[in-house]
C-alpha cells in the first residue's frame, strides 16, 4: 500500500514507486483547505471556513501547517476599517495536493485490481 510519507515534485516516491500520500494532506481538515483553494486564485479566510465547517481557531491552526510546508500563502488585504485575511494555494501545495490524489487513486485501483483477482 502506498503509505510513505515522502514525495516529490512529480508525486512519485522512491525509484519511480507509486505515488506517496502526503502526511500533511491526511489531514481531512487540511486536504479539504487545499481542495477548495485549488478552486480559485484566493479565498477569503471566512469563505474557506465556511466551505471546510471549521471553527477560525481549527482553520487558523491547519493553515499555519499548510503555510509552514509552503502550500498555503496567507495575505491581510485592508477592508474599510478591518483586515481580511485571504488565502492562496501555492504551486508547491497544487503539486502537493494532486500527488496526494494520485496516491489516493493509486490505492483505490489497487484495491480494485484485488477485488478482481480474488
Amino acid at each position: 500500500m502506498a503509505t510513505s510519507t515522502t514525495s516529490n515534485a512529480t508525486g512519485r516516491g522512491q525509484a519511480g514507486a507509486a505515488p506517496a500520500l502526503d502526511e500533511i494532506l491526511t489531514s481531512t481538515a487540511r486536504l479539504r483547505v487545499c481542495a477548495y483553494l485549488s478552486g480559485c486564485e484566493e479565498a477569503d479566510f471566512k469563505a474557506v471556513q465556511d466551505f471546510c465547517e471549521l471553527t477560525q481557531s481549527n482553520l487558523s491552526k491547519n493553515v499555519t501547517v499548510l503555510a509552514e510546508r509552503g502550500y498555503v500563502e496567507v495575505s491581510k488585504v485592508a477592508s474599510g476599517r478591518y483586515t481580511k485575511t485571504r488565502l492562496r494555494l501555492t504551486e508547491a501545495g497544487q503539486t502537493a495536493l494532486h500527488a496526494h490524489v494520485a496516491a489516493l487513486q493509486d490505492i483505490v485501483d489497487s484495491a480494485r485490481t484485488h477485488q478482481g483477482a480474488g
